[in-house]
């Protein structure tokens, strides 16, 4: 499985999802959510992460998160291991709770984060139990619904200790009154009276939900050497044509371009070199890649293994590809 990209910086806002593992449950009784929601707060006081907004479904979560820090990752282990070995006590079982790695998306803060949190605190009726239920019906259901953040948002008697509802209300409701309550609660539940976007449609590359100048400014943002070989990074930074990479690498190496994409034992270790830069900067796949080649798919990755262990053995070659490697990252930029 591929790594997800993180991306973290102090003041960051994200959507946190994680599931079940095999999408089995993972809260069989509500003294679970409530031991759940208890981990929640210690980690956001231990890690000062501002939890926005959260909904419990049966089987999976969703979190509106802000760090102080950038710690993201550092919050969700603390919080997942430790709500993973307190269920397996509790009901006798061993092995993951959770399916995998959570997904989290960077979120931009001026035009997506209000509807994302009505979104996901519409979460518990879209489902297809409440496919022909009223609004009224619906409405009633979402301000009982114990394990969301709505009911606090709306009535200060049903709120979450540890959660700071404070802030969503002060910058878009004109703060935490009676009125700026009511607004919000309007806001949410309007959100049934007809067809609403879904932010999720405008999600960038599966890690980013923002317009385009807010990648641009998250492209200049991140350290691509620490984070090259996730796919999703890639993708974010500008791709350059594997004609140029080519060129390039022939450049660099005094080799004609063409000796580069023919099969040549003498030259195999370059070839490989190519293949491997071809991946991280031309936003090609594996048997794209392939194709130019002229070889499989399963040959581009037997080729970027073998390359990867000769790397780590000679220093010369090393120095070598982080050479050429250099001056085909300065085109991504």
């Amino acid at each position: 499985m591929a790594r997800p990209l993180r991306i973290e910086y102090p003041g960051a806002y994200y959507h946190v999802m994680s599931r079940g593992n095999s999408r089995q449950d993972i809260f069989l009784t509500d003294k679970d959510r409530l031991t759940f929601l208890e981990g929640l707060g210690d980690s956001c006081e231990i890690y000062a992460v501002r939890c926005v907004a959260y909904v419990l479904m049966a089987n999976h979560f969703h979190f509106i998160l802000q760090t102080s820090q950038p710690n993201l990752s550092e919050f969700m282990r603390h919080l997942l291991v430790t709500y993973t070995v307190r269920f397996n006590r509790k009901h006798g079982r061993s092995g993951h709770v959770f399916q995998g790695r959570y997904k989290s998306l960077l979120v931009e803060e001026d035009k997506y984060l209000l509807p994302l949190s009505r979104y996901i605190h519409l979460n518990p009726i879209r489902t297809r139990e409440f496919e022909d239920t009223d609004y009224h019906a619906k409405a009633e259901y979402l301000k009982k619904y114990r394990w969301s953040t709505l009911p606090g948002y709306c009535y200060v008697r049903k709120r979450n200790k540890k959660i700071d509802y404070t802030w969503l209300l002060g910058v878009y409701f004109g703060g935490d009154k009676p009125q700026g309550r009511r607004r919000y609660r309007e806001y949410v539940f309007g959100g049934m009276l007809g067809q609403i976007e879904n932010p999720f449609d405008d999600v960038v590359h599966q890690c980013v939900l923002g317009t385009e100048d807010f990648v641009d400014w998250v492209k200049k943002k991140l350290s691509w050497e620490k984070q090259r070989e996730v796919p999703s990074l890639r993708k974010l930074r500008r791709s350059i044509p594997i004609e140029d990479i080519i060129e390039n690498v022939s450049a660099a190496f005094g080799v004609e371009p063409t000796l580069i994409l023919t099969p040549n034992r003498k030259l195999s270790t370059l070839r490989r070199m190519a293949m491997e830069l071809c991946y991280r900067y031309s936003a090609k796949n594996q048997r794209e890649i392939g194709e130019i080649f002229g070889v499989d798919y399963s040959t581009i990755s037997l080729n970027r293994k073998r390359l990867s262990t000769k790397l780590k053995s000679d220093r010369k070659l090393r120095k070598q590809f982080d050479k050429a490697e250099q001056q085909i990252a300065l085109l991504s930029k």
